[in-house]
């Protein structure tokens, strides 16, 4: 066990990157050291920390923490703490005492030459693998969609655009109000996923309603490998018990300070329910970087009197920095309910109601002179008089169209704060068709009052829940329709949906035993390994199940739109359920017409849920997006008609009651429409850009440099199918885990198109957490950073000797500046004879790895030893051609920098004058970014990686 004590100086073997760090804390298991170069804290355990302790000899050179170059002339020791006595360089004897407290928190280490001339050479596989994560992460870091290829998604245009303009932004507070349909969830799980993995974020809390719990714990992992922890009630309650404490005597429990669950885990999701009860003060205190709000329009609000689930959210809200605030319906059904959803995101833009109702109004001119700009080839003296209007600082002219609409956009409406897209700008939605099937009553069903109406309905509308086996059927007229519908569709997939997991147990047993269908099954009581597992045997094409019964839980958080027919056994009374279900198909992509066969008795319940949906609101065949203020209107005269079903004449007033209001309501949110907002929300042109971009870096896919990563750690893969792999942890594994196998092994595939269809596949892009763990293992190991070998060339003379040195160029920055932008991982590489000619520029390290041969390891020593003189000289020649590239690099990286911050705030601070969506913190984090950035990239040295000797034979 390693000897701690504060204040000496130690380095992270695993993470070198975190520049010399310093004890902070150490009690009898745990040491606690801070990284100040990187602002970063690491806390061990002291038996097996991977950490190595800092000491410089005599004759060593050392840097202070002022930048100040010293010899070291003798070392002591006061209190556990190294001094060393120290002189500058050509100023005379005089000594100064260094404590290791006062060194430089950057320190360059040479592990690479120590491990060379000491013998501890690697095979030529590893330092060709180490060479290969160099150039992976240098290509990452300069990806310009870094943040956007990883998440499992589609391509889809508008979901990029809003995930690229929200995601690269300093804590980003928006609304987020895309239609129905459109992706919300997927937009804002990319902007989670590029703040965490671009680190302007590292705490994020999502608060959803409790059905859609499970929905959104699915989605995170299974689209972009974030891991939330549920948080409700039982798990802060078990983080805070002391029961087993109190049993202690020798514990006075009263002293003991309760941490605060919520800091337990860096990403939290919990149920808005949860929310409501859950003690504030806690949650409110968590340290977030971002805060995420599901059906936001759930937060109810009215001047003066607002409700206590939106004064809960608004103090989250008011002490964390970002905010993501979801809802379909943002201003359509009322002002006063979209001022509320605005006020969080910015209490000090959006303060006044009214004032807010005339700003709307004012904006009106501006959205119709934008379609006007947009539609005309040449603009007339009249036109151009308009736009002058607005804008004085460009030349008005249709040649400047692009340039004029998007300062339009910036400076008016709610376009930096609010996104709204709409299916009717939004191409690749196919045709809803719906086919009712009415089927006999059944008469063994009985249907009896119950204590709460929404039960008796509930129980009229779903009839075998009042049946306590499957016996139901072998009678329901509903399967016997459903069994001769299978077997004329066998060659399609076929989603079938009803409420209950009960029921979807029952036929899915009726289905494969009674009727021989292939078929499975998909509920809330399933693990998630299970429903993957259901998923996957319903998306394979070949032999997988001809049919897949879900219960209520099928609609939420799955794609199944390789398939076109839905079967819905039941309805639900809630609209946005049914939007739900239908949308599990209705998804951009999908390449046929969806076909909607819904079975129902006559004359009973089921029949008049039906017609209402079909005949009042036409939420089949259409989009349904007031589907919950039409129920919320029209539910008591439904379920009253539900209880009279045989009374047409009541029906038929439902019907005509539903349409009037549904066309009221559809009216309303059609002049509610804000057309500024949309043109703002979208930019085909970029899209298309950012589609391109992603799908090329698709195409360069992580497979040759994973396999030799699993060749390497002795990680075992094989084929699956198509485009797909089965990896698994060999017997003789290098190390004892891999990051982010499991002990059971997985399916991988880097085909994006293949990752869709089967969720039970991880999608390795460059983003997936094991390829950049496999990165940073690679980089922060020893192995491969010293290697000798032999040269077959005829061409060059035997005995030659070469060396061929890497090295790289890494701001050691607090990760939240994301200095990368400005100066990437760099490698540079030097290939230098005995002369110090750098040959680099005219062999390339792959053709000259594919001449180089292994060399026994005893051989390679005796050379280094009986040579060493002469390759510390090639080394120092290498040293000095690297430090004049790595200068050509460092050269301007400041002044790049700072030209290109002060461009962003200058726009931010022009923008500012004329759209006050512009925070004054957004200018403050750009002022203070470009400081700190200034000082850590002044700070940047070149690193020594690797040394490869090569000997000509």
């Amino acid at each position: 066990m390693n000897d701690f004590a504060e204040g000496q100086r130690w380095l992270s073997e695993n993470e070198t990157e975190l520049g010399l760090g310093m004890v902070q804390s150490v009690d009898h298991r745990l040491v606690t050291i801070f990284f100040p170069a990187t602002e970063s804290e690491r806390t061990y355990a002291k038996n097996n920390a991977p950490l190595s302790r800092v000491s410089f000899q005599v004759g060593d050179q050392i840097e202070t923490a002022h930048g100040e170059i010293l010899i070291v002339k003798s070392v002591e020791q006061l209190n556990d703490i190294l001094v060393y006595m120290a002189q500058m360089p050509g100023e005379g004897d005089d000594m100064v005492p260094v404590p290791e407290t006062q060194l430089s928190h950057h320190l360059q280490l040479n592990k690479a030459s120590d491990r060379l001339f000491s013998g501890q050479v690697d095979s030529l596989r590893w330092f060709e693998l180490r060479y290969s994560a160099m150039k992976a992460k240098e290509q990452q870091q300069r990806c310009e969609v870094n943040g956007l290829q990883g998440p499992r998604i589609d391509l889809i245009g508008h979901q990029l655009y809003i995930a690229s303009e929200v995601g690269n932004r300093y804590a980003p507070r928006v609304l987020l109000a895309d239609e129905v349909g459109l992706g919300k969830t997927i937009e804002a799980g990319m902007i989670i996923h590029q703040q965490l993995i671009n680190h302007r974020a590292s705490r994020v809390l999502i608060v959803v309603p409790q059905p859609l719990v499970n929905q959104w714990f699915v989605e995170m992992i299974r689209r972009f490998n974030l891991h939330f922890s549920i948080f409700d009630q039982a798990r802060v309650d078990s983080l805070t018990d002391l029961d087993d404490l109190a049993l202690d005597e020798s514990i006075d429990i009263e002293q003991i300070e309760i941490e605060n669950p919520f800091l337990s885990e860096q990403l939290v999701l919990c149920s808005s329910e949860f929310l409501a009860q859950c003690d504030l003060d806690q949650i409110s205190q968590g340290e977030w970087d971002l805060l995420v709000i599901d059906e936001a329009h759930h937060l109810e609000w009215q001047p003066g009197n607002p409700s206590n689930e939106y004064l809960r959210v608004e103090t989250i809200a008011n002490q964390t920095p970002g905010l993501l605030l979801l809802s379909a319906t943002p201003e359509q059904l009322g002002q006063e309910s979209h001022f509320a959803r605005l006020r969080l995101l910015d209490p000090d833009r959006f303060h006044n109601l009214q004032d807010f109702v005339e700003e709307q109004k004012a904006y009106q001119p501006i959205a119709e002179l934008l379609e006007t700009i947009t539609d005309s080839d040449k603009w007339d003296d009249t036109l151009k008089a308009q736009v002058a209007n607005y804008i004085d600082d460009v030349e008005i002219d249709e040649t400047n169209r692009s340039q004029i609409i998007k300062e339009l956009l910036d400076r008016n409406g709610t376009g930096r704060v609010l996104y709204r897209n709409t299916r009717k700008n939004i191409a690749g939605f196919p045709q809803r068709k719906v086919f009712p099937h009415p089927v006999e009553a059944c008469e063994e069903y009985q249907y009896e009052i119950a204590e709460h109406l929404d039960e008796t309905v509930a129980a009229m509308l779903h009839p075998e829940t009042q049946m306590h086996d499957e016996s139901w059927t072998l009678f329901d007229t509903r399967v016997d329709w459903l069994k001769n519908f299978l077997k004329e569709n066998r060659n399609e997939k076929v989603l079938i949906i009803c409420a209950h997991k009960d029921t979807a147990i029952a036929l899915d047993l009726h289905c494969r035993f009674k009727l021989g269908i292939n078929c499975c099954t998909f509920h809330e009581d399933m693990d998630i390994i299970s429903r993957d597992r259901a998923a996957a045997h319903f998306a394979d094409m070949e032999e997988g199940a001809q049919a897949l019964i879900c219960s209520e839980i099928g609609s939420e958080g799955r794609n199944f739109q390789f398939s076109h027919k839905l079967v819905l056994m039941d309805l639900p009374a809630n609209p946005d359920l049914l939007e739900q279900r239908i949308g599990r198909l209705d998804r951009i992509g999908q390449q046929n017409d969806i076909e909607i066969h819904v079975p129902f008795m006559q004359n009973s319940a089921q029949e008049v849920i039906f017609n209402w949906y079909h005949m009042g609101m036409n939420a089949f065949e259409k989009t349904n997006a007031a589907g919950s203020e039409i129920f919320k209107r029209t539910h008591a005269q439904l379920f009253d008609a539900i209880l009279e079903y045989d009374d047409s004449q009541h029906q038929k007033a439902l019907i005509e009651s539903t349409r009037t209001i549904a066309k009221e309501v559809n009216k309303a949110m059609e002049s509610g429409r804000d057309k500024l907002l949309e043109l703002a929300s979208f930019n085909q042109s970029k899209a298309d850009e950012l589609i391109e971009r992603v799908a090329e870096r698709d195409s360069l896919a992580p497979r040759n440099f994973m396999e030799s990563c699993w060749d390497r750690f002795g990680v075992q893969f094989e084929d699956h199918s198509a485009q797909s792999y089965v990896i698994r942890p060999g017997d003789h594994m290098f190390i004892g885990a891999f990051p982010g196998l499991a002990e059971d092994g997985m399916t991988v595939t880097y085909d994006r198109s293949t990752a869709l269809a089967r969720d039970d596949m991880h999608f390795l892009s460059w983003e997936h957490p094991m390829v950049n763990g496999a990165i940073e293992l690679v980089l922060s190991e020893d192995k491969g950073n010293a290697s000798v070998c032999i040269l077959k060339n005829k061409a060059i003379k035997a005995g030659t000797l070469l060396m061929e040195v890497l090295y790289h160029i890494e701001p050691i920055a607090p990760k939240y500046l994301q200095a990368q932008r400005f100066l990437p991982f760099t490698s540079i590489r030097v290939l230098t004879d005995i002369n110090g000619n750098d040959l680099a520029d005219k062999v390339n390290h792959e053709n000259l790895s594919k001449q180089c041969h292994k060399i026994p390891k005893n051989t390679s020593r005796q050379l280094l030893k009986s040579e060493e003189k002469t390759f510390r000289k090639m080394l120092k020649l290498a040293d000095k051609k690297a430090e004049v590239k790595a200068q050509a690099v460092l050269a301007n990286v400041v002044d790049n920098m700072q030209a290109s911050q002060k461009q962003e705030l200058n726009r931010l601070v022009s923008l500012r004058k004329k759209n006050p969506n512009i925070r004054e913190a957004e200018i403050d984090f750009i002022k203070n970014q470009t400081d700190k950035l200034t000082t850590h990239l002044s700070d940047t040295q070149l690193q020594l990686e690797a040394i490869r000797v090569i000997v000509a034979v």
